[in-house]
């Protein structure tokens, strides 16, 4: 933990938000469990709703924000939920993909905000982290019919610092 101690991160005003900078032996299990918690619940809501209708058409593809193969200390619950989001994905690729429907998450190491120096990680392969654009075409790629043959795949935006 830094001198700041824990970070709220997600804090929406009407809960108690995600807290970050505190290492899991010092977090209540309730702090822990809290994003992993709503996460799941909002991209399995989500996800299964339009599911539905790919289904019904036989063809569609879900895209999710999920990760987690990274070690980083002091991530709370975070580093949980993009584990938890990756195997929710992962069961929704088995389900969905014989019926014409793919899924696919991106791993990315978050994006610099306009503006803001884009420096990677030093422990990157690369300099620069992806920007919201780089993101984005990722997730046009995958959602495009250049992808057909993807499904229960991650693509991996994080320019070398999980290496695959």
């Amino acid at each position: 933990m830094d001198s700041r101690g824990p970070r709220s991160c997600g804090d929406t005003g009407r809960d108690t938000p995600d807290l970050q900078g505190s290492p899991l032996l010092d977090m209540a299990v309730a702090d822990v469990l809290r994003p992993v918690t709503k996460a799941v619940t909002t991209t399995l809501t989500t996800a299964t709703a339009a599911a539905r209708h790919m289904v019904r058409r036989g063809s569609g593809v879900l895209l999710v924000m999920a990760g987690g193969r990274e070690t980083i200390p002091d991530l709370g619950g975070s580093h949980i939920t993009w584990s938890a989001l990756t195997g929710v994905c992962r069961q929704l690729a088995a389900e969905l993909s014989p019926q014409g429907v793919r899924v696919s998450w991106l791993l990315s190491p978050g994006s610099p905000a306009p503006g803001e120096e884009n420096r990677a990680d030093k422990s990157a392969l690369l300099a620069e982290r992806p920007t919201y654009d780089d993101v984005a075409n990722a997730a046009v790629f995958a959602a495009s019919s250049w992808a057909r043959t993807m499904t229960a795949t991650e693509l991996n935006l994080t320019g070398g610092l999980v290496p695959d």
